[in-house]
């Protein structure tokens, strides 16, 4: 998923832009990705009727990962991603998340 990787940058602009650039940061930054795969996971097994027609090479379809196993991976890097955004930088930054 390489295009996880624009994320952090997201998260360090942001910051510095907002004068906030400190240890929390990274950790927030980890949490973003977390979230950003959640969404590509739940993406995918929201798209998978789609994909099995048009796309039958994609994960789901193909039969490489199951629609449970994907729903459950975008569910846990949800509450990773939310909790880590809680733990980093406190509740306000998990709610927000």
């Amino acid at each position: 998923m390489p295009a996880a990787l624009s994320v952090p940058g997201d998260v360090v602009a942001g910051a510095a832009a907002a004068g906030v650039l400190d240890r929390r940061t990274a950790g927030l930054a980890c949490a973003s990705v977390c979230l950003y795969w959640a969404g590509m996971a739940a993406n995918d097994w929201a798209d998978r009727h789609v994909d099995a027609v048009e796309r039958p090479e994609r994960p789901i379809p193909s039969g490489r990962v199951t629609p449970g196993v994907a729903l459950a991976v975008a569910a846990g890097l949800t509450a990773g991603g939310v909790s880590g955004a809680a733990l980093v930088a406190g509740p306000r930054a998990g709610a927000l998340a």
